[in-house]
């Protein structure tokens, strides 16, 4: 090698050449880019079929507050977005097979997730509601003991209900459990306030009913990653930074909600 190719491969090692400064991956940009499934996408796990969250609208296209979320979080990363759709209860089981990088579901964190998975940053914050007929004598969350609740077992609030000593009603989704409640098969559905805002504003004539109760605690949404994807996880909060700094979750938090649920209450 001559000595000015020796010249030009240490400037551009250095990320310099003729004089101007060239752009190069950080180390930290490229450790979590070659921890992402396929290279130059971020590839993301959720249902599609939870509106407002994710969800295939009249000409079938996937939408949602999450979805675009995710292309925003993406975009910032300099990322693809590649969507995987899958129920809920095989979210968990996808995100532990590899089958994606992140899981952006409306999933809360709580003590036993932290302690087999990685979170990003928190993107929404809401109170939980329990959903009745109008007329129920489930006023509080100790009215919940021997009460059947509909729930997708394995979700956050079917754990919850469980907790409270109900007695869980199969539900594949929360429209399913509002079907439920409103058939009298299941007496309540447990689920954040948000998702009951979409549905009563869409069905304002509902004989449905929402109660908020602090004993239930203020839940959360935030993507959802391996224990080991540490890395990952970090260069996702700091896009989601980037975003709420600019306005841009407020924004899709209003669009699908009609209010701002990205700050901590």
């Amino acid at each position: 090698m001559n000595k000015m190719m020796k010249t030009t491969v240490a400037l551009v090692a250095a990320g310099v050449i003729g004089g101007v400064a060239v752009p190069t991956l950080t180390a930290s940009a490229a450790a979590y880019k070659g921890s992402v499934h396929t290279k130059g996408k971020l590839t993301v796990g959720l249902e599609g079929t939870y509106a407002p969250f994710s969800y295939r609208n009249k000409s079938g296209k996937l939408t949602g507050f999450e979805v675009e979320l995710v292309k925003a979080v993406a975009k910032e990363m300099k990322l693809k977005p590649v969507f995987v759709q899958t129920k809920f209860d095989s979210l968990v089981a996808g995100l532990n097979a590899k089958k994606y990088d992140v899981v952006f579901n409306n999933m809360s964190i709580n003590p036993e997730r932290k302690k087999a998975y990685t979170f990003a940053q928190a993107y929404l914050y809401t109170d939980s509601v329990m959903i009745t007929k109008k007329g129920s004598d489930i006023k509080n969350a100790s009215d919940l003991k021997g009460k059947k609740a509909a729930q997708t077992a394995s979700s956050d609030f079917g754990q919850t209900a469980q907790k409270k000593g109900a007695k869980i009603v199969s539900a594949p989704g929360f429209a399913e459990a509002l079907d439920l409640v409103d058939s009298g098969k299941a007496d309540v559905t447990l689920n954040s306030q948000d998702s009951w805002g979409v549905y009563k504003k869409a069905h304002p004539k509902t004989d449905l009913q929402a109660k908020v109760t602090k004993a239930l605690g203020e839940t959360t949404a935030a993507p959802m990653l391996n224990k080991k994807d540490k890395k990952l996880a970090k260069a996702i909060t700091k896009a989601e930074k980037a975003l709420l700094k600019d306005g841009t979750i407020k924004k899709l938090s209003e669009k699908y909600f009609d209010t701002d649920l990205t700050t901590k209450k």
